[in-house]
């Protein structure tokens, strides 16, 4: 069992003593935490299995050492983004729940602290935040054999939940591009991309030049910014990469492009969409502020309350790739979805792709028999 003292206020030191293995003699480690003492002490537990090799009894566990052990297994497989929005969610589930015992942990207190949130005045996407980071993290630990069964996810609550999936009119796509053109190049170029690949944003800025081969472009990189740093992951959300097919055009203006700044630089570049010559790809930030302004030019409305966000090119992508048949199989495999979550968010799609399916079969049984 570990031993920890604090040294200063916030500032504590464990120590833990590694038994002798075969030719290793025992040892005793030490390492500096920061935080609270509620904190600090999830903390320990997680790092003494570490060091032991182990997990910490299921028996004594606390939701806090669940979720320590989940951040330190899974935040490095997240979008920088992502893994923020975790830890500061389990920062308050820490607050409310962090000394629960895990076998004490079931769906009747997960109810009382929806209850104790939505009395101290929580916001609705708040507490649909903290549930969704809590029943995964109680996954996690189901897989690991903390727990028996996910008792978050059998509390089930009714939460609202907001689901955006505009998809713009191709009139609007089309007004798009050609108000992007009218800035340069490369704007019109990372919007069309975007637009025909249905690609991330962060996906679409990290393209380099090697990644098109022919009509094949390969997408497996995101570029992020981590306290002003460049992040570049040779990965992408999923963690899968993928190869999408483009159009003629498409690959016709990406050459151009590509003629066009290793003209203005004089040597070859490396990134698709950065300043000609530039070390580092460009910002995701870019992109959007390119979509703003090329919306504000063609006078579509844009923004979440009242318009259309550059996330819902890749929307467009899907349902325009549904509602003409393509069947959702490769639909899916376009856009980097497994085909359950494609038809989980265009289920609306689907659904009037069903005219069209029952059009047809009604055509082979009514038709002229020959």
């Amino acid at each position: 069992m570990a031993t920890v003292t604090e040294r200063k206020p916030g500032v504590w030191i464990a120590r833990v003593f590694v038994p002798p293995t075969g030719d290793a003699r025992g040892r005793q480690v030490a390492k500096v935490f920061r935080g609270s003492k509620k904190a600090v002490k999830g903390a320990v537990t997680a790092w003494e299995a570490e060091v032991r090799g182990h997990a910490p009894s299921s028996v004594g566990a606390t939701v806090t050492d669940l979720l320590t052990m989940w951040l330190g297994a899974r935040a490095h497989d997240w979008q920088p983004l992502t893994a923020r929005d975790h830890r500061s969610r389990v920062r308050f589930i820490t607050e409310d729940l962090g000394t629960v015992r895990l076998l004490d942990l079931d769906p009747l207190r997960i109810d009382a602290w929806l209850a104790q949130m939505r009395r101290r005045g929580v916001g609705q996407g708040a507490i649909r935040g903290r549930f969704s980071t809590l029943k995964a993290a109680c996954s996690w630990g189901v897989s690991r054999r903390l727990l028996r069964s996910n008792p978050v996810a059998d509390a089930a609550p009714r939460l609202a939940v907001v689901r955006r999936s505009i998809s713009p009119e191709p009139e609007q796509v089309v007004a798009l591009l050609h108000a992007a053109a009218e800035e340069d190049t490369r704007a019109a170029l990372g919007l069309r991309i975007a637009a025909v690949t249905g690609a991330r944003q962060a996906e679409v800025v990290a393209l380099a030049w090697h990644d098109l081969t022919g009509p094949a472009l390969h997408i497996g990189r995101q570029r992020h910014s981590i306290g002003g740093e460049v992040l570049l992951r040779e990965r992408t959300k999923t963690g899968k990469h993928r190869t999408v097919l483009l159009d003629a055009g498409t690959v016709t203006a990406i050459q151009e492009w590509k003629a066009e700044a290793e003209e203005l630089v004089a040597a070859p570049t490396t990134w698709m969409l950065s300043v000609p010559g530039a070390a580092d790809p460009p910002s995701p930030r870019w992109l959007y502020a390119v979509f703003n302004r090329a919306a504000k030019r063609a006078g579509i409305p844009a923004g979440r309350v009242k318009g259309i966000v550059l996330h819902d090119l890749r929307h467009w992508a899907a349902s325009t790739a549904l509602r003409d048949g393509h069947d959702p199989v490769t639909v899916a495999a376009r856009l980097g979805h497994s085909p359950d979550t494609l038809l989980r968010i265009y289920a609306q799609e689907i659904e009037k792709g069903q005219v069209g399916v029952a059009a047809s079969l009604a055509a082979r049984l009514d038709g002229p028999s020959t």
